[in-house]
């Protein structure tokens, strides 16, 4: 209780979240942006981020893609940044591939996309104080500098992962809300109408947080009144745990599908590699007789 007292209301941890790492107006270029969006967004979500269009005649109208305008950032980040957008078939799901544009050229997006795409201030935002994706060294000019940036980075990711001080609250939320679809060990699985529910082991913290206020393809959306950004933290850090578990399985892991699946595969295995056996030593006995 006496947490909830002092901790920051939705509106203050959102101030905080858009204040830790948001890139200023003078490092963004909007002009670029926009030259981004109409040559890789319009062709599926229209101009005006709507994803609607006429005929030729003027007279029906027709959805190439879904509308952008309240998803907010959060989505635009998360689907550019996994390399999932920009896609040529916007109507089947995207695999996790590597970002097709520069990190510049996505803030350079995004803020477009705020300024003139996104309506009332609609959708999640992006939060800018949970950990991305590692600096890569050829993009710094010198060693020096890279080493910097990336002391830093693992400095605040391990303040993030390390702040969640309750693993069992991080594992209670991941296998009552995540599990069901992306498996215990977060291998991802099979959902209906050929979608699939994709492995997590190369999420960032802040992909994780994304997925979750966002809801990409299939998966529900959990808003900060859902579960709490502190209950989110608690889940991602119970998440990256999860990945650095050393695998057990060896080359039978089957993709650490879970205990009682890994079970049923293998009592069906030995049953069947039973019957056979007998099968096999019956037909030499009678044919020994």
């Amino acid at each position: 209780m006496g947490f909830a007292a002092l901790a920051p209301t939705s509106d203050e941890a959102r101030a905080q979240t858009l204040s830790a790492e948001a890139p200023s107006p003078e490092d963004v270029d909007v002009a670029n942006g926009k030259a981004i969006f109409d040559q890789t967004c319009a062709s599926c979500h229209n101009y005006d981020g709507s994803g609607t269009y006429t005929d030729e005649d003027g007279n029906r109208e027709m959805t190439n893609g879904p509308d952008l305008r309240e998803v907010g950032p959060a989505a635009v980040d998360f689907q550019v940044s996994t390399g999932r957008m920009p896609s040529m078939d916007p109507d089947s799901q995207m695999p996790r591939k590597d970002m097709v544009m520069s990190e510049q050229d996505l803030a350079d997006l995004i803020a477009y996309y705020n300024e003139s795409i996104r309506t009332d201030d609609m959708g999640a935002d992006i939060p800018y104080d949970v950990p991305a994706a590692a600096p890569e060294r050829e993009n710094f000019e010198d060693e020096e500098s890279y080493e910097i940036a990336l002391e830093e980075y693992e400095t605040d990711y391990d303040a993030y992962i390390e702040g969640a001080d309750d693993v069992d609250m991080g594992m209670k939320l991941y296998l009552t809300n995540c599990a069901h679809c992306h498996s215990w060990s977060g291998g991802g699985g099979a959902l209906t109408d050929g979608r699939w529910a994709p492995e997590i082991h190369d999420s960032t913290p802040r992909e994780i947080y994304e997925a979750m206020v966002s809801g990409p393809g299939a998966m529900p959306m959990f808003s900060d009144g859902v579960i709490t950004p502190e209950e989110k933290q608690e889940l991602i850090s119970y998440v990256k745990t999860l990945q650095a578990e050393p695998n057990a399985g060896g080359i039978f892991d089957l993709e650490r599908v879970g205990q009682v699946a890994e079970g049923f595969i293998g009592w069906t295995i030995g049953l069947s590699l039973i019957i056979a056996c007998a099968i096999w030593i019956t037909a030499k006995q009678r044919a020994h007789d």
